[in-house]
C-alpha cells in the first residue's frame, strides 16, 4: 500500500510549518490496490457481526472482503441488508453500530490475510420497490429536486457525503456496483467520477447486459475502476468469464462470483450453488479458455455459516465435507487458488 503526501491547502507550497520552523506534511494512504491473485470474498451477513467471525475471516486466506449489501432509501439513508430497521448513514453521518466500525477495521490489521476492503452498493432486483440505483439516478442531476435531498455529485451533495462515510469512517478502499434493474450508465459515470475524488476506486458486478457496464467503462477515468466481479450463478448461471472478456475486452482483471452451498436456506443445489470440488472444477474449465484468470469470488459469508448451521455435511453427504465456519472458509478459498 502506497503513501503519499498530502499537500496543505493553506500555504503555496502545500506544506505548513510546525513548531519550531519544522516543515510538516499531513500522510494519506492510496486505496489498497487488487492482490495480484484476488481470493475474494462477499461479507454478507456481517453486519454488525460479532469478533469470533471476523477473526475467521482474517485468518482465512482471502485477501478482499465485499461487505455487502447496502442499499440506498429515499431520504438518503444507507441501510445494510442484515438490518432493516436501523440506517448505517442519516443526514450524512455514519449512525451504525460502533462495534462494527472496529470490527472492519481490524480486518487490515496485523496477522490479517485481507489487504483491501470494498462495500456493495445492491440495487432492486425484478418487481421490487425503488431503491439505490433509482436514487442515485435521481440525485446525480444537478437540475433535479426532491425534498432533503441535495443534488449532484458537489461536496455537499447527498450522495458525496453518503459516499465520504463509506471511505473515511468505514474504511473503503472501493464502491461495487451491483445494479441488476436500473441501468442507467450516465448516472453511475457521475457517481465514478465522484468516487475518485473521494481517493477510492469503483468495482463492477454483473450478471447480464454487455452494452451497459461497457458503457460504464468507457465514460469512466482511467484507473477508477480496477476490478469485474462476474455472477455465475443464479441469474448468471451460464456466464463464463471468457465471453465477457471478448464482449468487454476490460483493461482491468475479471473474476467469476461463486455460490456456495448453504445458499438460499438450503444444503442442495438451488441456483447453482456449487460445493468445493464444483468451483475448483469450474476455476479450471474458465481459466483455460480465460488464461489471464487471476482471481475469483465466493458468495456469501452468511450462507457459509448458514451451511454449517444446518449440519450440511451429514444431512447432504453431496454438498461436502465441512462441519465448521473456519473449515468451509479454507475449502472455500482453497478451491479458488487451486483453481489457478
Amino acid at each position: 500500500m502506497k503513501t503519499y503526501l498530502l499537500l496543505f491547502p493553506l500555504l503555496a507550497t502545500g506544506l505548513f510549518s510546525a513548531p519550531g520552523g519544522r516543515q510538516a506534511t499531513v500522510a494519506i494512504k492510496e486505496p489498497a490496490a487488487i492482490p495480484d491473485t484476488s481470493l475474494t470474498l462477499f461479507g454478507r451477513g456481517t453486519y454488525p457481526g460479532d469478533d469470533s467471525s471476523y477473526q475467521l475471516i482474517k485468518t482465512s486466506g482471502f485477501n478482499t472482503v465485499i461487505l455487502s449489501s447496502f442499499y440506498i432509501r429515499s431520504n438518503g439513508d444507507v441501510y445494510s441488508g442484515d438490518d432493516n430497521k436501523n440506517p448505517v448513514i442519516h443526514d450524512g453521518k455514519y449512525v451504525g453500530d460502533q462495534s462494527w466500525l472496529k470490527r472492519v477495521a481490524s480486518l487490515k490489521k496485523k496477522n490479517s490475510t485481507v489487504k483491501r476492503i470494498e462495500i456493495l452498493l445492491e440495487g432492486r432486483w425484478f418487481n421490487q420497490a425503488p431503491n439505490t440505483y433509482d436514487f442515485i439516478l435521481d440525485w446525480a442531476d444537478g437540475t433535479k429536486t426532491f425534498p432533503g435531498i441535495v443534488t449532484g455529485t458537489g461536496d455537499n451533495s447527498t450522495l458525496y457525503k453518503l459516499c465520504k462515510v463509506l471511505k473515511e469512517e468505514v474504511g473503503a478502499d472501493a464502491i461495487c456496483i451491483d445494479d441488476e434493474s436500473v441501468y442507467n450508465s450516465a448516472s453511475i459515470v457521475l457517481l465514478g467520477a465522484m468516487v475518485k475524488r473521494l481517493n477510492m476506486h469503483m468495482t463492477l458486478c454483473p450478471y447480464k447486459n454487455y452494452t451497459y457496464w461497457k458503457e460504464i467503462m468507457n465514460g469512466s477515468q482511467k484507473g477508477l475502476i480496477d476490478a469485474i466481479y462476474l455472477q455465475c450463478y443464479d441469474g448468471g448461471a451460464r456466464n463464463v468469464p471468457a465471453d465477457w472478456i471478448r464482449e468487454l475486452q476490460p483493461a482491468m482483471p475479471l473474476y467469476p462470483i461463486f455460490l456456495c452451498r448453504g445458499a438460499f436456506s438450503t444444503c442442495a443445489t438451488n441456483h447453482n450453488s456449487k460445493t468445493p470440488a464444483e468451483i475448483k472444477a469450474e476455476m479450471i474449465r474458465f481459466k483455460k479458455d480465460y488464461p489471464g484468470m487471476s482471481g475469483g469470488a465466493i458468495w456469501q459469508m452468511a450462507d457459509i455459516k448458514g451451511y454449517v448451521r444446518r449440519s450440511c455435511a451429514v444431512q447432504d453427504s453431496t454438498s461436502g465435507s465441512a462441519t465448521s465456519v473456519g473449515q468451509y472458509l479454507s475449502q472455500l478459498k482453497n478451491s479458488l487458488k487451486e483453481g489457478l
